[in-house]
């Protein structure tokens, strides 16, 4: 079950990945042949030999500037302030059909009214993107395909970091690494001693004797609670809409819990029982950026650097 949930997650993210990439290139015009990737600045970090983090730093943000000030004058360009009733020329009407197109196929708002900020819808549905593919590395680690969710990852997450940029969270007089790809690489998480009752997504009865089988698909329709939590995926953050049909395996949804202990192991039970944020002590943030940065934003670039591999727990031997 846990490998089907990775493969669902895997699909989903690359396709919206491959929405990314498609509304770039027809959508707004910018040739993915001249847009930089994960793999391409990788290739081209080790032509260079930028050993170091700064130089590779400052080629990354270099490279990815030119791509995103392209892209945003793109957009600019081909998107129109005035109302439509005006009669734009066929060529903006053209990129204007292009933008509706580009938004039924990231599920976006259908009223043109509302279609007001490409540049926000672009980036919601790569930040999903790259949720989901965590979600995937993590379902997958032990299988064939932890390879290919792991590299899908690194590309996503550098189209999120190179167009939209990312901090690093202040909140509580503290800073928070919340790196999507960088806590992935932690591989490390909590598992929990607990009793629960586990009830059917699809009816709500005891998952052991209603009468939905877990290996078999059947047809959903997409509600999210009020907690925004989906009911064919479980998640938070996802790209089923409400009303939609969707064919979908049941799974086990837990209530009544009574918790007993909690453990810091290498393979959670649950793989999706990651850390989601981890603090950062102000003696490494002035060794990384040469002062103590008190409270100011602070950018994070980690996610466009080659891969520098993943940290396991000590062996406790």
């Amino acid at each position: 079950m846990m490998h089907q949930d990775g493969v669902t997650a895997l699909q989903e993210s690359m396709r919206l990945y491959g929405q990314c990439c498609r509304s770039i290139s027809l959508t707004w015009g910018l040739s993915l042949a001249r847009f930089p990737s994960w793999t391409s600045t990788t290739e081209e970090i080790h032509r260079r030999g930028l050993w170091t983090m700064s130089a590779q730093r400052d080629f990354l943000i270099h490279v990815w500037s030119q791509a995103r000030r392209q892209l945003r004058a793109n957009i600019a360009a081909r998107t129109l302030p005035s109302p439509w009733l005006m009669g734009p020329p066929a060529s903006d009407r053209r990129g204007h059909r292009q933008y509706l197109a580009m938004a039924r196929s990231l599920h976006l708002p259908r009223d043109t009214s509302q279609l007001t900020d490409p540049w926000h819808d672009l980036e919601a549905a790569a930040r999903t993107s790259l949720a989901r593919a965590v979600d995937a590395y993590n379902f997958l680690e032990d299988t064939e395909l932890s390879e290919l969710a792991h590299r899908h990852a690194h590309h996503v997450a550098a189209l999120v970091g190179g167009l939209f940029g990312c901090n690093i969270e202040y909140s509580d007089d503290t800073y928070w690494d919340v790196c999507r790809l960088t806590l992935m690489h932690s591989r490390w998480g909590m598992s929990a001693g607990f009793t629960a009752t586990r009830n059917c997504s699809l009816c709500g009865q005891d998952i052991d004797s209603c009468p939905h089988l877990l290996d078999t698909r059947y047809d959903i329709t997409v509600r999210h609670d009020a907690d925004r939590a989906c009911n064919v995926c479980g998640q938070l953050s996802c790209s089923h809409t409400d009303g939609e049909t969707i064919s979908a395996f049941p799974r086990p949804v837990m209530s009544q819990l009574q918790l007993h202990e909690v453990s810091l192991v290498s393979r959670p039970r649950d793989p999706l029982a990651r850390f989601t944020k981890i603090e950062l002590s102000q003696e490494v943030l002035r060794r990384g950026l040469g002062d103590d940065p008190t409270g100011r934003e602070i950018c994070c670039y980690r996610c466009l650097h080659p891969c520098s591999g993943f940290s396991q727990l000590p062996n406790r031997d």
